[in-house]
């Protein structure tokens, strides 16, 4: 699997961690970080916009020629940085 960073990102007022993963659209890391997603917010899949439930998000990684390429990115509430780690590390990921 891949390397997981992870960094202190605040959504509408909720402390939250931010883990980013070079994983994309259609990849089976894809379809890891669902179920930890699935997992960690009670099997909620329609999430409001703003949220502030455990959700994956689309990044764009630009690489030095000028292109980019999406990437999957995982936010949980701060209260929740442990578990997720945990899911991330059951499912592969290093975590940094």
């Amino acid at each position: 699997m891949s390397t997981v960073t992870r960094s202190a990102h605040t959504i509408a007022g909720v402390p939250g961690m931010r883990f980013a993963t070079a994983a994309r659209p259609g990849s089976p890391e894809e379809e890891a970080l669902k179920k930890i997603q699935y997992t960690l917010s009670d099997g909620q899949t329609s999430l409001p916009d703003p949220t502030t439930v455990a959700h994956l998000a689309l990044s764009q990684v630009r690489v030095t020629d000028g292109s980019s390429y999406p990437v999957i990115t995982l936010w949980v509430p701060a209260e929740q940085e442990s578990e997720a780690v945990a899911a991330l590390r059951a499912a592969g990921f290093e975590v940094e």
